[in-house]
Order: C-alpha cells, then structure tokens, then sequence
C-alpha cells in the first residue's frame, strides 16, 4: 500500500530590497499653457468664461508680482482680492456665484483636486515651467459658511529656492529621524541574538536586505556630498 509522503518544506527566502536607483523619480514639471497675458482692463475680466478667467488671474499673479490670490465667499457677494506690494485690495467684485464656483473649479482641475464640494480645508503644490522659468503654484480651498473660498500663490526665484530649501532641510530631518531609529532596530536585534546564544545572527531573515539598503544610502550620501562640494567650488 503506497504511502503518502509531504513535500519538504523550503527554507524562507531572505528578503529582498526594494531600492529605487537614486535621481529617476523626480520627473521635470510639465509646462504651464496659458492662452494669453491677459492684458486687458481688470474690469474687463468679469465678462470671461470660467477658464479663460482663471488664466486671465494666473497669467497677473505670475506676470506682475501678485504675492495671492483670494476667494472671498461671502453671504452678500463672491468676488477675488490679491496681495500686491503688502497691499490687499479687491479687483473683481459682485462676480456671480456660479462664475466664482467655476474658476475655483478651474484651478482644482489644474492642480487635480477633488472637484466634490470641500468638507475640510486642502492644500496642494504642482511645479510647473512657464516661459523657461520653474514655478510652484499653491493652491487651498477652504469650506466657508456661505461655501468654498480659496487661496492662490506663486512661488518663483528666490522665494521658490527659499521654499525648496525649507523642503530639503525637512527631508533632511525626516531621514536623520528614521537611521535613529533603524539603529535602535538593530541594536535590539543584536542584543536579542546575544541574550539567546542559540539564535546564530546570520540567520536573522531581513539581515542581508539590511545590509544592501545601508550599502545603497551610503552610496546615495557620497553622491550628495560630491554634488554639495560642487556646488561650495561653483562662483
């Protein structure tokens, strides 16, 4: 009588890392199209179509210096102010709610939010080119009590570096904070496989994938600090 036998088991496959290759995530921004600058009459704004309105006051806030735009909703009327020199002052009143709605829509679809009615308050960021200059548009919508509002800024020059930095320095901080405490992990690993002298450490699973993500961040920080030593050499 023949007897069943079971498979041999196979040993757990050490886990693999998934690295990405350094410098091909980031794609270069999408170039900004507008149709026109826009120079007309700021009163002549109000008789536009929802998008070419909202081009019309992209094409001022990047054009003239406009530090932001706001979309002011409220129980007697919608209409647009902007931060010009420190100043804010109002430039299209008694625009019709529906218009006021559409460009907010506008602008969402460009910075590909939601198009739902805002429930809490969202904020996003999109670089962009436009005339060979890279920009960052800063787009909020806020729910507001008679309905949405929102806020517009362009970053450029030296505010946009300024910006950047904030953000390297940031990630900066994040990484220091994460090696911490993938140290922490490994120190516990070690003083585990110490107390349990039967638990040989080269048989920890994740050892070998450890070992080539620290060899790959390591490749990655020296990559860093040739091109920061370029740039300290750079006049």
């Amino acid at each position: 009588k023949a007897t069943s036998r079971s498979a041999p088991q196979q040993a757990p496959q050490p886990a693999k890392a998934n690295i990405s290759s350094p410098g091909k995530n980031i794609a270069a921004p999408l170039h900004l199209q507008l149709e026109a600058d826009y120079q007309m009459p700021l009163e002549a704004l109000i008789s536009l179509p929802p998008q070419k309105l909202m081009q019309a006051l992209l094409s001022r806030v990047i054009n003239q210096g406009i530090g932001r735009l706001y979309f002011e909703h409220t129980a007697n009327k919608c209409r647009v102010l902007w931060s010009k020199d420190g100043v804010l002052q109002s430039i299209l009143e008694e625009l019709p709610p529906a218009v006021f709605q559409a460009v907010i829509n506008e602008l969402k679809r460009l910075t590909h939010l939601p198009m739902m009615t805002a429930t809490r308050s969202q904020q996003v960021e999109i670089e962009r080119l436009y005339k060979g200059d890279r920009l960052l548009i800063r787009f909020r919508v806020i729910p507001g009590q008679h309905g949405e509002e929102a806020t517009l800024q362009v970053l450029r020059g030296a505010a946009l570096k300024f910006h950047q930095q904030q953000q390297i320095d940031k990630l900066g901080r994040d990484a220091l904070s994460a090696a911490q405490k993938l140290q922490l992990q490994i120190n516990e690993i070690r003083d585990r496989a110490h107390q349990d002298a039967a638990l040989p450490i080269n048989q920890v699973e994740a050892l070998p994938a450890i070992i080539q993500v620290l060899k790959q961040i390591e490749s990655q920080v020296q990559e860093l600090l040739r091109q920061q030593e370029q740039s300290d050499n750079t006049p």
